[in-house]
């Protein structure tokens, strides 16, 4: 049965370095799916309402749905932009749904996103303290990325 595993938080607070680590764990049997990739580099599109990432990340997760057993998304993924069709995705899954929201304190953002040279005054900008889909959401704090990494594989059964 297919599998998505959602993982979504502010920037810099580890969504790609653990989206990373279970691509790795789980080989060929996974689809990465990496917001920023597909929007910034593919696209070259904005992330505002009516951006053309949100149908094309649809279309990618219905084609991992189909043609791999694991699919792994992660990004920011703005709810107010992206929720209606993740929402769609995750019933689509059922119970082979996992969502995660990486939460950490802005501060601890700040100098994670520092090698990055995004400034505070950007990042603010870009801050959803509470952007969960829902009450279901797996929170993930500041664990070490095999932690949480092991955390996942548990609860997927993998």
């Amino acid at each position: 049965m297919p599998t998505l595993i959602l993982l979504r938080g502010n920037s810099g607070c580890g969504k790609t370095t653990l989206a990373d680590a279970l691509a790795r764990a789980y080989g060929e049997e996974a689809l990465l799916l990496q917001q920023d990739v597909l929007r910034r580099h593919v696209l070259h599109a904005g992330d505002h309402a009516g951006t053309h990432a949100v149908d094309l990340i649809a279309d990618l997760i219905d084609f991992g749905r189909q043609f791999y057993p694991i699919t792994i998304v992660e990004g920011i993924l703005r709810r107010d932009v992206y929720g209606a069709m993740l929402q769609r995705a995750i019933e689509r899954f059922g119970a082979r749904a996992f969502v995660y929201y990486l939460d950490l304190p802005f501060a601890l953002t700040v100098v994670r996103n520092a090698p990055r040279h995004f400034s505070e005054v950007d990042l603010r900008c870009w801050w959803r303290p509470t952007d969960q889909l829902g009450p279901t959401d797996i929170r993930l704090s500041d664990r070490p990325v095999t932690t949480n990494l092991a955390r996942i594989r548990k609860a997927v059964g993998r």
